[in-house]
C-alpha cells in the first residue's frame, strides 16, 4: 500500500525491461517466488475490493496498481463526462465493439453482476463468444468504462469476478476527475512517470497509456514550452535533471 501511495501507479507483478516503471511484485519483502505470488494473489483482490487502491490493466494493458490520488487523472485522459452514454461516441468510431456496448448496457440496468453470469445472460456460450466477450471486458476496464469489483467462488472452475459500470463503483473518483481536463489528466501522468524513471521518450510514453502519436507530441511540446519538461540525449527529463 505504501509503495503504491507513493509512487501513485506502477506495474502490479513483473516489470517490463522496455519500460522504466517500478513493479510492486519485485519490491516484496522476501525472496521466495512462491510467498510473492501467493501474497500479491490474494492483494490484487483485496485490496481492490476495498478501495485502498485501483487494480486494473493500464500500462501497456499489463496488470497495474494505482493510486485512489491518481486514479482521477487517469479517468480525466478519456475526457468524459460520467454520463450513461459516455461510450456511444466510442461505439460510433468503432473503439468499442457490439459485445462492449451489450456489456455496458447490461450493467447499466442490472448493476453488480458475475461476469459467467453476465456472459450467459447475453447469450455468450460458444468459445469464440467467450474470447470476443473476455477481449470486450478486457478494453472496457481500460478505458474505464467498467470495473472489476470482487472475486467470488473457490477453485479453479467456480473462481471469477463481478464487474460493474466504473461511474457506479467509483463516483467519487469520476466527480474529483471532473475538475481537470484530459489535458491535465495527460499532464499529471507524464510528469509523475518522467518523475519516476528519470527519463523516457515519446514512443514509450504512447505505449505506456495507450496515446496517440498525435496526443503525446501536442502535450509534450506544450510542457516543453512551459519548460515543465526538456529533452536531454533523446529523452524527456525534469528541468532539474538537465
Amino acid at each position: 500500500m505504501r509503495m503504491v501511495d507513493g509512487l501513485g501507479f506502477c506495474f502490479a507483478f513483473t516489470a517490463e525491461l522496455a519500460y522504466p516503471v517500478p513493479a510492486a511484485f519485485d519490491h516484496l519483502d522476501t525472496r521466495s517466488d512462491g510467498r510473492k505470488w501467493e501474497w500479491m494473489w490474494g492483494w490484487k483482490d483485496e485490496l481492490a475490493e476495498a478501495k485502498r487502491l485501483y487494480y486494473g490493466k493500464l500500462l501497456i494493458r499489463k496488470p497495474t496498481f494505482v493510486s485512489m490520488k491518481m486514479l482521477p487523472s487517469f479517468y480525466a485522459t478519456f475526457g468524459r463526462a460520467g454520463e450513461a452514454d459516455d461510450h456511444l461516441d466510442d461505439v460510433r468510431a468503432g473503439r468499442l465493439s457490439e459485445i462492449a456496448r451489450r456489456i455496458i448496457d447490461f450493467l447499466a440496468q442490472n448493476g453488480e453482476t458475475q461476469t459467467k453470469r453476465m456472459r450467459s445472460a447475453l447469450g455468450i456460450s460458444s468459445q469464440e463468444g467467450k474470447l470476443q466477450y473476455a477481449k470486450a471486458i478486457e478494453e472496457l476496464q481500460r478505458l474505464m468504462y467498467v470495473a472489476r469489483v470482487r472475486a467470488v467462488g473457490e477453485g479453479r472452475e467456480d473462481y471469477n469476478y463481478t464487474y460493474d459500470l466504473f461511474v457506479r463503483r467509483y463516483p467519487e473518483i469520476v466527480r474529483t476527475a471532473e475538475r481537470y481536463t484530459s489535458a491535465e489528466g495527460m499532464t499529471a501522468l507524464l510528469s509523475r512517470l518522467v518523475d519516476l524513471a528519470g527519463g523516457v521518450t515519446e514512443r514509450q510514453v504512447a505505449k505506456l497509456f495507450d496515446w496517440s502519436d498525435e496526443r503525446v507530441t501536442h502535450l509534450c511540446a506544450r510542457l516543453e514550452a512551459k519548460r515543465a519538461i526538456v529533452r536531454s540525449d533523446g529523452l524527456l527529463v525534469l528541468p532539474t535533471l538537465r
